[in-house]
């Protein structure tokens, strides 16, 4: 049985500082420009300072909703 999860978060970008945040499904895109109110990128994906994964993924939890870190 396969995983799906609802966010890849990749931690290391070229930015220091900066982690990504890519949307697998809809329902999570809704979540990051709705509930969590991010602006998003042309890709759909959104920065996020790294200091603040530890409270995304808190509240995407609380939403029923998990991320692979990569």
């Amino acid at each position: 049985m396969a995983i799906s999860y609802d966010f890849q978060i990749i931690a290391r970008t070229d930015v220091s500082g900066i982690s990504m945040v890519i949307a697998q499904n809809e329902d999570a895109f809704c979540y990051l420009t709705e509930e969590e109110d991010l602006n998003y990128l042309p890709d759909g994906s959104v920065l996020l300072a790294t200091d603040e994964l530890g409270s995304f993924i808190s509240d995407a939890e609380r939403a029923q909703m998990c991320s692979a870190l990569v």
